[in-house]
């Protein structure tokens, strides 16, 4: 500011950082190959090609890897890096573009707005923005996305992690409704969370011990015990006929070849638990954990204030120490 408090006329546009930007045209350009691909493959059952599709493919790719690799080259210099760098399962891909959809959650508010935290202090500036068609001159202080996910709570709606009220459930899309969450975020970090499945590691098997997260297993067995009485059943591969109690695989029919009864989608009856289910469950748990880790070595990086989460200060829970719950060797950390 000046000595007359008026802001300096230093314009920027109203754009994310680098790594928001990198993390939103990898997804983008990710769309854009997997289309070619597609349709190379329906092509291909009828003995058919297309020379064109197949160049743009390659060019597509050629982007993808480019954004790929600015990728890996920022997230190094990512606060939350040194504890990811740690994990098994965590790399160079999938990881950065969960925490550049965080970043991406920044924007600029009006002066004086009660949704600026108490804790950011910057100085006002002038930005470019579009609105309308047009670009408007605007003023106003900006709020980095994790300075915004001031709770854990707070984090877990922005992911789709929370329970909607409404239904006792995690959220979905509904139709002519506007999301509450960041779809693309929660896909990215159910990637990222096959991933650590994969590696097998402290993430997957967790602990019981103090600072330690359950783990996929531990919260697998937890929700196995909670519904007791529940037998747990294989996922049907198909639809299901309710009138006939059976499992309809074939692809392109609506209704039972038995009754002729309407098929519906995949639903336990009263008293089941399908695996799928139980899996997802108990991976969205995991990644809650490991969500809040992050969230803790990110804010603290920054100086900024930090909560446990509300199972820990009302349930008594065991706090997770994000410096545990690390576990890759030390050679691997050093080739990365």
């Amino acid at each position: 500011m000046t000595e007359n408090n008026i802001t300096e006329r230093e314009t920027t546009w109203a754009e994310k950082g680098d790594l928001a930007y990198w993390a939103d045209t990898a997804l983008n350009i990710e769309r854009a190959r997997i289309a070619p691909q597609v349709r190379l493959s329906h092509l291909a059952k009828t003995g058919r090609t297309s020379p064109d599709t197949e160049e743009f493919l390659k060019l597509v790719r050629t982007a993808e890897d480019f954004a790929d690799t600015r990728l890996a080259e920022l997230i190094i210099l990512h606060p939350t890096w040194p504890w990811a760098s740690k994990i098994l399962g965590i790399g160079k891909e999938n990881y950065p573009k969960g925490v550049g959809l965080i970043e991406k959650f920044g924007r600029y508010y009006d002066i004086g707005s009660p949704m600026i935290p108490s804790y950011v202090r910057r100085v006002p500036r002038h930005y470019l923005k579009i609105e309308k068609d047009k670009v408007v001159d605007k003023e106003g202080i900006w709020v980095e996305g994790i300075e915004r996910l001031a709770t854990p709570s707070k984090l877990w709606k922005y992911e789709g992690f929370n329970v909607d009220p409404e239904t006792g459930q995690v959220p979905k899309r509904r139709a002519g409704q506007k999301l509450s969450f960041n779809m693309e975020l929660r896909a990215a970090l159910y990637r990222l969370g096959s991933s650590l499945l994969r590696a097998k590691g402290i993430w997957y098997h967790g602990s019981n011990d103090d600072g330690y997260s359950p783990g996929y297993e531990g919260y697998r067995r937890r929700i196995t015990e909670r519904k007791a009485g529940i037998e747990v059943v294989p996922t049907p591969k198909g639809r299901v006929c309710l009138n006939c109690n059976i499992d309809v695989i074939a692809k392109k029919t609506l209704y039972c070849p038995n009754c002729g009864e309407k098929l519906t989608l995949k639903r336990e009856p009263a008293g089941y638990l399908f695996l799928g289910h139980l899996h997802m469950m108990a991976m969205r748990e995991m990644l809650k954990d490991f969500s809040i880790c992050m969230w803790l070595v990110w804010r603290e990086a920054l100086g900024l204030p930090i909560t446990q989460p509300y199972k820990v200060v009302k349930l008594n829970h065991k706090p997770i120490d994000p410096w545990k719950m690390i576990d890759k060797p030390e050679e691997d950390r050093e080739n990365q």
